[in-house]
């Protein structure tokens, strides 16, 4: 057994939990607060960057043109919450609103799909090593991250009931349909991933599965709930009805978006 040894630039009292040896004999001091803090961070990291991209959505996908086109007399505006639907244009209906909503999603879930990747492929270089997670550990922690952001979201909001009138889906149908948003695209290997040694595509897949039921246990576990989005869309003649009734206007809303789009739109069937 050898001493360790701390060299002058190490502090002289650290507080840790456990070290961690390279090959090399180097090793690293790992924290459980400083771990706890940094994953909140990543976290913060990737919701913001959902509800960022999100909106951008919107405005690249020249949802917002299309909005205005309809009403040249005044500007109007894409709500972020149910609850703010009293202002939305009457010249949109309920159904095209929830379509818009749809495609943001589907937008800010690609973006950052594209970006997971990168940050997985140049790991080392780019992730926080304090973390100490391993690098297909970051789809499990970005699925946790917008799944618990949605369940959140859902409790505030209170837009668990699925209704004609409504311009925003059930938070749980929209997670259903992000997920499909990205994981069509992983299954076809649309996806060019460049996966490390012990990785392929089960574990990735298995990665974001894990994370957003951990979210739900979690979440059901704090607030007495007990959600479960596979068994609620799964049996849910509601969801059949409006996500389908949802994915089918795309295609007569897309045609029209066309003329407004900043980037090419996504066609059904391609």
């Amino acid at each position: 057994m050898k001493k360790l040894n701390f060299n002058d630039e190490d502090e002289t009292e650290v507080s840790y939990e456990f070290f961690k040896f390279n090959d090399n004999g180097k090793y690293t001091i790992f924290d459980s607060k400083i771990i706890d803090i940094k994953l909140a961070g990543l976290l913060t990291i990737f919701v913001s960057r959902f509800i960022i991209t999100h909106e951008l959505g919107h405005l690249l996908n020249g949802h917002c043109e299309f909005i205005n086109s309809k009403d040249e007399k005044s500007i109007q505006y894409i709500p972020m919450f149910e609850k703010d639907n009293s202002q939305t244009p009457k010249t949109i209906s309920p159904l095209d609103f929830r379509t818009l909503e749809m495609d943001a999603d589907a937008f800010a879930a690609t973006d950052n799909f594209r970006n997971l990747i990168l940050l997985y492929e140049r790991f080392e270089e780019m992730v926080d090593g304090d973390l100490n997670i391993k690098p297909i550990e970051l789809f499990y922690w970005w699925s946790f991250a917008i799944r618990s952001n949605f369940l959140i979201t859902q409790r505030i909001l209170n837009d668990e009931e699925y209704k004609a009138d409504k311009t925003h889906l059930p938070s749980v149908a929209r997670w259903i349909l992000i997920l499909g948003s990205i994981l069509n695209p992983i299954e076809s290997d649309t996806y060019k991933i460049n996966y490390r040694v012990g990785d392929n595509k089960a574990k990735l897949l298995q990665s974001l599965a894990t994370g957003f039921v951990y979210a739900e246990k979690c979440y059901n576990e704090v607030f007495y709930t007990n959600y479960n989005c596979i068994e609620e869309t799964s049996n849910s003649a509601d969801y059949e009805y409006y996500a389908t009734a949802t994915q089918k206007n795309w295609g007569n809303l897309q045609s029209e978006l066309n003329a407004f789009s900043r980037l090419p739109l996504y066609k059904s069937g391609s």
